[in-house]
């Protein structure tokens, strides 16, 4: 082991014992002091995932629902948002809600739009680097310069990510210590009213996915069943996906 590894060892043993950013599962009432929360997109925007985001045929929607998920949270006084991944899509991912795609290149676009719209409205992004990485993800990201914060198992995979040339200004590891750079808080927010609702009806129907015409099913946050894919089972979504699969509607949205 090197000596430079070493030295971030001992520093990562010493900042176990004092975590310095407090990580939560949970959307809270109300919080104070340096708080991320850690939670699915669509918890936040009710249907709206990534997976929807990764699907939809106007992927610059991803920064307007950044604004609104950095407005909700911003109000409630959280300081950061953990989200997204660093792999694409695979037929073995046991929530796929939780990717973007199976391209590389629109996982880091979604991405960096999703980090835009988060620091317009004053909450600091951070990417979640747990778990498989996809080296073309990176490659994507540091061409997009989108290299936001990022929060990592261990100091061996942010060992590794520099490596790839990913740097950024603050990493942390999944106990909310700092292993690069300091805790930030962005002061400002997005102060212009926001219609959600309209926003996540807009996200949902530009990610309306013809799979396979030939199998007569709609099937919700499920890409791989075929037929009609959608990410809401509200009702006047199906009958737009109803119409799409007996082709009297174009598809709006892109197969993952």
């Amino acid at each position: 082991m090197s000596r430079s590894l070493t030295t971030i060892l001992v520093c990562l043993t010493f900042l176990s014992l004092f975590p310095q950013i407090v990580l939560i599962d949970e959307i809270p009432e109300n919080s104070t002091g340096l708080v991320a929360v850690r939670v699915p997109l669509q918890n936040v925007l009710k249907d709206v995932s990534l997976l929807c985001l990764g699907s939809s045929g106007n992927l610059t929607l991803a920064k307007d629902v950044g604004i609104a998920v950095g407005k909700i949270l911003k109000e409630k006084g959280v300081t950061y948002y953990v989200f997204g991944s660093f792999d694409v899509l695979r037929i073995t991912d046991t929530d796929p809600l939780a990717k973007v795609s199976t391209s590389p290149y629109i996982t880091a676009q979604v991405l960096s739009l999703l980090a835009e719209g988060l620091s317009t409205a004053g909450v600091v992004p951070v990417f979640s680097a747990a778990g498989e990485v996809n080296e073309q993800v990176i490659s994507a990201l540091i061409t997009r310069k989108a290299t936001y914060p990022m929060m990592v198992e261990s100091v061996e995979k942010y060992e590794r990510l520099k490596r790839l040339g990913y740097t950024t200004t603050l990493v942390i590891d999944t106990e909310g210590n700092v292993l690069v750079g300091k805790p930030l808080r962005f002061s400002w927010a997005y102060e212009k009213e926001i219609d959600y609702e309209s926003l996540r009806r807009e996200v949902l129907e530009n990610s309306i996915v013809l799979l396979d015409r030939n199998v007569k099913k709609i099937s919700v946050n499920d890409p791989w069943s075929g037929g009609v894919l959608v990410f809401s089972d509200e009702e006047w979504l199906l009958k737009i996906a109803q119409d799409v699969l007996d082709g009297r509607r174009a598809p709006t949205g892109r197969t993952p």
